[in-house]
């Protein structure tokens, strides 16, 4: 490209070339916990949402089922912030009711970590591991001042690190359900016209066999037994056919779905 002007005859980009826009941030995580979780889950979810909200619109081709996948996703990213902040909310309130003051707690491992943001709710994603790093420290201040016992410490930081890696697990699990159905409906577009071919096949009318056509001799008054005999044998011919005509009937019946 010259002076903002695209050369011309240049090639063009393959779709796998097209710039994608993204954000990297700086973000500083305290507590193991919320440490492994950032290590373990922001990149799965990152890229899941990504696709949620770049990919899967161009799949399903459809307003109502992208909101629908989205309603989800909006669902269970606010249910855990609701979560954490409630457990922070409650975990203030049992302190101030004890008289516990809860400090700054310093870490021996404060990590800073390049947050890669290639769709608006990674950021949302993120600030729920900053949020679950908050309440680590209040976890933690309250430990500290011999108000949690060593195993509910442990217990809360198992809990929370697991129900926030949780979220990002969801997501993807949501993003694997949005393709496959995607991938089924596209199918079952395509099955549809070879359905109706082969639930509507051209009629094939079955030929009946035409009856043979005897030739009646002229008889004589003295040959009635002769008589008698061939009209069995054309009765014999009338049911034969009779019986025939049923099976064409039947036949035909199956064929159609009558």
């Amino acid at each position: 490209m010259e002076n903002g002007k695209a050369v011309k005859g240049a090639p063009r980009k393959k779709a796998d070339e097209f710039s994608n826009p993204f954000l990297t941030q700086e973000v500083k995580i305290h507590s193991s916990p919320a440490q492994a979780v950032f290590e373990n889950g922001y990149e799965k979810c990152d890229s899941a949402l990504r696709s949620l909200s770049v990919v899967l619109p161009a799949v399903l081709k459809s307003d109502n089922e992208v909101m629908t996948v989205n309603g989800a996703v909006d669902h269970l990213i606010n249910n855990a912030f609701a979560n954490l902040r409630n457990e922070s909310a409650r975990l203030k309130k049992i302190a101030e009711d004890n008289g516990i003051e809860i400090g700054r707690v310093n870490y021996t491992n404060v990590t800073a970590y390049q947050a890669k943001i290639t769709c608006n709710k990674s950021g949302q994603y993120l600030q729920m591991i900053r949020e679950l790093d908050r309440l680590m420290e209040l976890v933690h201040s309250t430990w500290l001042a011999g108000f949690i016992a060593d195993d509910a410490k442990g217990a809360l930081e198992r809990q929370w690190r697991r129900k926030t890696l949780g979220v990002s697990a969801e997501i993807t699990a949501i993003l694997a359900r949005a393709f496959s159905a995607a991938q089924k409906l596209k199918h079952d577009v395509q099955a549809e016209p070879e359905q109706a071919a082969t639930d509507s096949p051209a009629v094939e009318v079955a030929e009946i066999p035409k009856k043979k056509t005897r030739k009646t001799k002229t008889q004589t008054p003295d040959s009635a037994e002769t008589v008698a005999s061939s009209l069995a044998d054309d009765a014999g011919l009338a049911e034969t056919a009779t019986k025939e005509d049923d099976l064409v009937a039947a036949t035909l019946g199956s064929q159609l779905n009558l």
